[in-house]
């Protein structure tokens, strides 16, 4: 690079540097003598500040801070034991001695620690004494007799365990305020330490401040001058004037400083072109930033599982510029995922693939990228080399993998750190939403399913019969209900047990669900009633199908080993005596009952007849 000359106008007038005779020399080497014995004595007084602080202060803030964590500590402790006490000692399971049997065990560990700490600490030894006292107290007179005895009637009362916690307590609080006091005062100490050091550094800068001063005139002869044109260099520097430069006058360092400006000029020639030449790749790479927040923001804002993974594999798509990309989601028995489209609840959209085959199902078997070369080889190597036709990209979620995302592309192509790194972000922020909307999801699904028979549960009855009972009475449409219930449950119950019932309530629950159509319900009433909604459904239908589900009941227990099983069945519809959905209950559970008195596995329907559809239509 070649450098102009700086025009003769703007170089300020040299200052003439004074003979360097022997008064001047020694001048200098007597003030410089004074200057470097003024800092030697600061040094060593900061030093022995220093030294006098850490030597001194820093263990005896340390045994104090350990012996606050102890405090706590045991405290807790404490705590531990005296809630699963209280535990076992209104219920007698010996659950609630677990805390207590942890909490003892911690307690050893940590007075220990306290005592060690606060032996060497006078102020606390004594506090620490008393507090171990109250704990002894607290342990011989209350909690062994509690561990000690079996009785609920003759164990120690709850009044007396809390009369000697509190005094632990109240000793407890103390030795925390005196832990408190301690490093309050051990702080003030230091800080007079401190401030008698600072106070002696200022008198020593003062006295360093008039050395300088005397010395001001004699500086401003030899240095400002070349500084003022070395600084008028840089300023043009930095106004853009890149051709700054020129004769350097001065000591010798001021001359070499003026030589590093030169080469600085140079060096900021050649970053200027890479600057610009990378400018256009960060405004790419903020579009892509803002596309990725953007994203993130969308699919983060909705618990809708469908939604959230349609806005995955779209923004995915749109950002990272592959052709396709699916979200594999793992199954709930953890061995296989499947590619899920979120266009409808439970769309599985294409074949699942076991942990461990396959790109998506070695990515999620090892919880790391994996690569699909153009060979149809897969790789974990992450990098540039190579062409690349897929990439699979582990969904974790707290060091657990929910899933996969794939992305593909038509051609093969390189793999850029870039586009990794986009991936990535992606999947994170994909992970948690994604999760977030399949927790939520399932918990709704459970709160509408009974947990024995997967049944829908009375909740969901209520809320499915009130929007059909108004739809029916705006309409005009038909709509059945059927109540059953086990006809001498309770007998069977008693003779064979609660797991034998479950597993009869569990094939009544399927015979159910198998028999009803798509388009009705199949709740669990309550205990062993269950309930059928039968949609666009009338009267006589509605008795044919619960007598089917009377004889299909009826014979799937035939066979049993056990006692047979037999159901009663009363119907009921959406009539003019019953127009709402407490009074299309009230009408098959009459029914029912009737069937029960008229000597049980039959069905009865409703003595509330319905009016013809025109008369609804009517009415609605």
């Amino acid at each position: 690079m070649a450098y102009g000359r700086t025009q003769p106008a703007r170089i300020p007038s040299r200052v003439a540097a004074p003979s360097p005779d022997r008064s001047l020399a020694a001048h200098l080497a007597r003030t410089f003598a004074l200057v470097g014995s003024l800092v030697g004595v600061v040094f060593v007084a900061a030093t022995l500040a220093n030294a006098f602080t850490i030597a001194y202060f820093q263990p005896e803030f340390q045994r104090a801070r350990m012996a606050g964590q102890a405090s706590r500590a045991a405290h807790a402790a404490m705590l531990d034991e005296e809630t699963g006490l209280r535990g076992y000692l209104l219920t007698r399971d010996p659950v609630f001695l677990e805390p207590y049997n942890r909490g003892k065990a911690a307690l050893a560990g940590a007075n220990e620690d306290l005592i060690g700490y606060a032996a060497s600490i006078p102020v606390l030894a004594e506090v620490v004494l008393r507090t171990r006292a109250a704990e002894e107290r607290w342990n011989d007179r209350w909690a062994e007799q509690v561990v000690a005895t079996a009785d609920v009637g003759n164990g120690p009362s709850l009044g007396s365990g809390k009369e000697l916690f509190d005094a632990y307590r109240v000793a407890q609080c103390a030795l925390a305020h005196a832990i408190d006091q301690h490093l309050d005062g051990l702080w003030a100490e230091e800080r007079i330490v401190l401030d008698a050091g600072a106070t002696v550094e200022l008198a020593l800068f003062l006295v360093l401040l008039t050395v300088a001063l005397q010395q001001r005139a004699l500086l401003r002869k030899v240095i400002v001058a070349p500084v003022a044109r070395l600084l008028g260099d840089m300023a043009r520097v930095r106004d853009g004037d890149l051709q700054a430069g020129g004769e350097r006058g001065g000591p010798l360092e001021l001359r070499q400083l003026g030589e590093g400006l030169d080469d600085m000029v140079r060096a900021l020639l050649e970053a200027r072109a890479t600057t610009e030449a990378r400018a256009v790749q960060v405004r790419q790479h903020s579009i892509r930033l803002r596309q990725i927040l953007d994203a993130s923001r969308e699919f983060a804002e909705s618990l809708n599982l469908g939604y959230v993974v349609r806005s995955v594999r779209e923004s995915t798509r749109l950002v990272s510029g592959y052709d396709t990309v699916r979200v594999w989601l793992m199954g709930d028995d953890q061995k296989k995922l499947c590619a899920y489209s979120g266009e409808k609840a439970d769309d599985v959209d294409a074949p699942c693939v076991e942990i461990g085959l396959g790109l998506v199902g070695r990515a999620a078997k090892l919880g790391r990228l994996a690569f699909e070369s153009d060979d149809g080889k897969f790789r974990f190597t992450e990098g540039t080399s190579g062409l690349v036709r897929g990439i699979a990209i582990p969904l974790v979620v707290g060091a657990r993998v929910v899933g996969t995302l794939e992305a593909r592309c038509d051609q093969p192509r390189v793999v850029t750190s870039e586009s990794l790194e986009v991936l990535e972000t992606l999947a994170t922020h994909a992970a948690t939403a994604i999760e977030s909307a399949r927790l939520y999801q399932l918990t709704e699904e459970r709160s509408q399913m009974d947990a024995l028979t997967r049944l829908f549960n009375r909740r969901r009855l209520d809320e499915d019969l009130a929007a059909e009972c108004e739809r029916s009475n705006r309409y005009g449409r038909p709509l059945a209900f059927v109540m059953l219930d086990v006809d001498h449950f309770k007998a069977f119950n008693d003779t064979h047990g609660h797991p034998q019932a479950d597993i009869a309530l569990q094939e009544i629950a399927r015979i159910l669900m198998s028999e009803v159509r798509n388009t009705d319900c199949s709740y669990r009433y309550g205990g062993e009633e269950f309930c059928v909604l039968l949609r666009e459904t009338n009267a006589q239908d509605a008795v044919a199908l619960a007598e089917r589900l009377r004889k299909r009941i009826e014979g799937s227990f035939a066979s049993s080993a056990f006692s047979p099983i037999t159901a009663s069945f009363g119907v009921s519809q959406f009539s003019a005596d019953a127009r709402s959905a407490s009074g299309v209950i009230e009408a098959a559970d009459a029914a029912m009952y009737q069937a029960k008195q008229s000597g049980r596995n039959r069905v009865v329907l409703s003595e509330k007849a319905a009016p013809p559809l025109a008369a609804l239509a009517a009415t609605a």
